[in-house]
């Protein structure tokens, strides 16, 4: 294995917004699944308004829940 570098932008390849319990979860909650620049494809929270981001769209990542899950913000707002 090596160290690898990647992001911290990407685009949107499908999101949806969970409006039912989740375990240490509070709905409504924005998820995305982001191909992130030179790298993975991610699960990643979104920052912002509890709709879905359309595909495509370009986000960047801009920290860490408290649980440690990455978060992202759509560009361009």
């Amino acid at each position: 294995m090596a160290t690898t570098a990647f992001g911290p932008r990407g685009t949107v390849f499908s999101s949806t917004v969970l409006r039912i319990p989740v375990p240490d979860r509070t709905p409504p909650l924005t998820l995305a699944y982001v191909d992130v620049d030179g790298g993975p494809r991610i699960l990643a929270h979104v920052d912002g308004p509890d709709e879905a981001l359309a595909p495509n769209s370009r986000v960047a990542l801009s920290g860490w829940t408290e649980m440690g899950d990455p978060v992202v913000r759509k560009l361009g707002r």
